[in-house]
């Protein structure tokens, strides 16, 4: 897991709950003088125990915090990446670019970051199928990721998660619904 993913979530627990949680969370859950540097990798297995550890403290499930988690991270990656956000003019862009634009270049800013394998489709004008695969299984997070895209553009939109790998599949499928008011 890149350091970028861990810097964001620190941004986010030291917002939502202080400095002293991030910091009592490090000492639990990473090496002794843990930093995290955007570019560097990082075992999944810390993130997946600091979270864990957030769903307990907010009395959450994991999937929700994780979810919120995506959509902060959302948020926390376009500000960082403002010259690839802006390439996309709606959600429906930047979902369809998933692979071939914002992957693309993350493999070019990144040494080996372990990318899902992200498949959308248009169903129809209101309709995306987007199919996730990765050992990760962090499908709540991309989850997460595509209602923070959706509220960067001004796009409301709802999501079933019509299969999913923690209930036994190899890949997910996210129903994306666009809400037109």
């Amino acid at each position: 897991m890149k350091g970028i993913i861990f810097n964001v979530l620190e941004d986010m627990i030291v917002e939502q709950c202080g400095m002293v949680v991030w910091n009592d969370l490090l000492k639990k859950h990473a090496p002794p003088e843990r930093v995290y540097i955007s570019a560097k990798s990082y075992a999944e297995t810390e993130l997946m125990a600091i979270t864990n550890d957030v769903a307990l403290m907010l009395n959450m499930p994991l999937q929700d915090v994780v979810k919120a988690f995506g959509h902060y991270l959302f948020n926390g990656l376009a500000s960082r990446h403002v010259g690839v956000i802006k390439r996309f003019e709606d959600f429906t862009s930047l979902v369809m670019g998933i692979h071939d634009v914002i992957h693309v270049e993350v493999n070019k800013l990144y040494h080996e970051p372990a990318l899902p394998t992200i498949i959308s489709r248009i169903i129809s004008p209101e309709q995306i199928e987007v199919t996730y695969r990765s050992p990760r299984k962090m499908c709540f997070c991309a989850e997460g990721l595509l209602f923070g895209a959706a509220q960067h553009f001004g796009q409301n939109i709802t999501i079933v998660h019509t299969v999913c790998m923690h209930n036994g599949a190899d890949h997910c499928i996210l129903a994306i619904e666009l809400q037109h008011d």
